[in-house]
């Protein structure tokens, strides 16, 4: 991933001033990312991909050294996916806003197919040998697209719905996981209340993404805010729902899974 993004801008240069376009015959108008926003994003990007690259190889390498060969190339798979979905909206792919809404398609396209080749590998079984609670106290980096997002509604150009100040209780998540994780850690019942906060948590995620379909530019636009949510739809603000939101996704499906493992292995003994 990090020579995806060190090709951008080398390639075709840093910063990016994005493109005059007309939307739904409202007036034209430019919307041009801040070198700074774009700097961030892409930088917490990166951070994200080390510090998940890290933990997953060394566990991988602790518990499971016979299926390393394996793990590294579900990750390559699943990286490279990502790779390839960066690069399609960086040549303007996901800057339409017709119908069918193409940077929803896109994101829940890789969210599943990502999630089937963790599960069906051994990758799958590294991340359960975290335990839901590791997991929990994972989403911590949850914390990275809400300082994203709120770096664009200071620079004005995202909606302030969008962020925690306005109708976006995302950061609920990162701010409540390490407080869970440390208060629950010695009670016999912590797994039944990680499973109950990643429920929560995954359906606070869905209304969060719902809020930011809905006010974009698509044709099924509800919340007509200024200016819209338009910017998911430009490189490198693609990251937020290509990149973030897959692995919010994936964390919170695979936190209740193993958790509701936990749960079931407990009562058996």
């Amino acid at each position: 991933m990090s020579w995806v993004f060190v090709w951008f801008m080398t390639k075709r240069g840093f910063p990016i001033a994005l493109s005059t376009r007309i939307i739904k015959g409202m007036k034209e108008h430019t919307l041009t990312i801040p070198w700074l926003n774009q700097i961030i994003v892409i930088g917490l990007a990166i951070f994200l991909l080390i510090l998940m690259s890290f933990y997953l190889f060394r566990k991988a390498f602790q518990v499971f050294p016979n299926q390393i060969n394996a793990i590294i190339l579900t990750w390559s798979k699943v990286s490279l996916l990502l790779g390839i979905n960066i690069v399609i909206s960086y040549f303007g792919f996901l800057e339409t806003f017709s119908f069918p809404p193409r940077m929803p398609l896109l994101a829940i396209s890789f969210t599943i197919i990502a999630g089937l080749l963790i599960i069906k590998s051994p990758l799958f079984s590294v991340i359960r040998s975290f335990g839901s609670e590791k997991i929990l106290l994972f989403q911590v980096w949850r914390l990275i697209p809400e300082m994203v997002i709120f770096v664009n509604v200071q620079s004005g150009i995202q909606a302030e719905i969008m962020t925690f100040t306005g109708n976006n209780y995302d950061i609920l998540t990162a701010l409540t996981a390490p407080i869970l994780y440390f208060v629950t850690k010695k009670y016999t019942l912590r797994f039944k209340w990680i499973l109950i906060w990643n429920v929560l948590s995954l359906i606070n995620l869905i209304h969060t993404l719902m809020m930011g379909v809905l006010s974009a530019p698509y044709p099924i636009q509800v919340y007509m805010t200024e200016p819209s949510n338009q910017i998911i739809g430009f490189f490198p603000m693609t990251i937020i729902p290509l990149y973030f939101v897959p692995v919010a996704i994936l964390s919170h499906l695979f936190g209740i899974f193993i958790g509701y493992n936990q749960i079931n292995e407990k009562n058996r003994l």
